[in-house]
């Protein structure tokens, strides 16, 4: 009888699963242990950045490199103006970027590295405020920067111990901290962060909802006088399944859905002598005209119930257009 070979416990999915569990939560002990150390120079750190009207400067290299590059482009988002400085590129030419008292915020896990080191004495010489983001509060660089933060890991996620893993991890979260910070402290706003986003769903936020709302004979209206066949017919046409009720001055009165038609016809009731006042929906959610996407989106999110068509009126209750949810969703023209 021939004998079925074991599976290797490497290739177990549970094995599988438990040791990136286990990765995961060796990168979160990274970040509770640096939360319960002492704040440091924190405070200081971002009073002057939050005050500084001129770029901050990024520099790092290898792992250390890409976390600082992505650390300038979240402070740009967040409003402080920041750009990644490779620090090989810096000894061959694009230290030219670096002015004299700039913010400068090197990064580093060991705190000797050779670049890093190499381009120190003429960053000095600039008299460049150096923020040090370095995982040896002992190291040369830590003793030469201005304001050090100790990013220190007891051991990578790594098995090996070796690859750029926990060090990374609390790399990025104290750059994301730290931009965020500056941030509130400006008194960055959501509105604020969306004007740096022009592109993608994160733009499509900022446009005025007067540019996607539907308006002239793409808007179905009626007065409170028109029957219900009226309506029924206007409904089908209009492609919303809804139809705005507004006076002789355009004023909005009410809104009336498909789903208001449907059950006066499964009620047997005569669709031409009922009025479009005598079934509208008075309480109607609607939207400002000076609203944005982003507001109406937010809006619709607030309610109980999904809402798909908004009225859009002006600041004196007219008509001014009617948004459907489909609509924020679209690529704009």
């Amino acid at each position: 009888m021939a004998t079925r070979a074991l599976p290797s416990p490497i290739l177990e999915p549970s094995y599988a699963v438990l040791r990136f569990r286990a990765i995961l939560a060796a990168e979160r002990a990274a970040i509770d242990a640096f939360l319960a150390r002492p704040d440091g120079d924190i405070d200081a750190i971002v009073e002057m950045i939050a005050t500084e009207n001129r770029p901050i400067i990024c520099i790092g290299i290898g792992k250390s490199g890409l976390v600082s590059a992505k650390m300038a482009a979240t402070f740009s988002s967040l409003g402080t103006p920041a750009f990644f400085l490779n620090a090989a590129d810096a000894a061959h030419g694009d230290l030219g970027a670096v002015q004299a008292d700039n913010v400068v915020i090197l990064l580093s896990n060991s705190g000797t590295t050779t670049e890093l080191m190499r381009i120190l004495p003429l960053l000095q010489a600039r008299n460049c405020r150096l923020v040090g983001l370095i995982g040896q509060a002992d190291s040369p660089l830590a003793r030469a920067v201005d304001y050090c933060i100790e990013i220190r890991v007891d051991r990578e996620a790594d098995p090996t111990g070796m690859a750029p893993t926990s060090s990374t991890t609390l790399q990025m979260a104290v750059g994301d901290a730290l931009a965020i910070a500056v941030s509130q402290a400006k008194g960055f706003t959501r509105a604020d962060f969306l004007r740096h986003h022009p592109a993608g769903l994160l733009g499509r936020q900022m446009i005025p909802i007067r540019e996607l709302m539907r308006r002239g004979d793409a808007m179905p209206t009626v007065l409170p006088q028109a029957s219900a066949a009226e309506l029924l017919a206007l409904i089908g046409s209009g492609r919303l399944g809804a139809v705005c009720v507004v006076d002789w001055r355009g004023k909005l009165l009410g809104l009336i859905t498909d789903g208001d038609i449907r059950r006066l016809i499964q009620g047997r009731h005569d669709l031409y002598t009922i009025r479009a006042g005598d079934i509208m929906q008075t309480n109607v959610h609607l939207i400002g005209v000076d609203a944005t996407v982003g507001d109406t989106i937010d809006y619709l999110r607030q309610q109980t119930r999904p809402i798909f068509v908004l009225p859009v009126v002006s600041n004196d209750g007219m008509l001014a257009g009617i948004i459907h949810s489909y609509d924020l969703m679209q690529e704009q023209p």
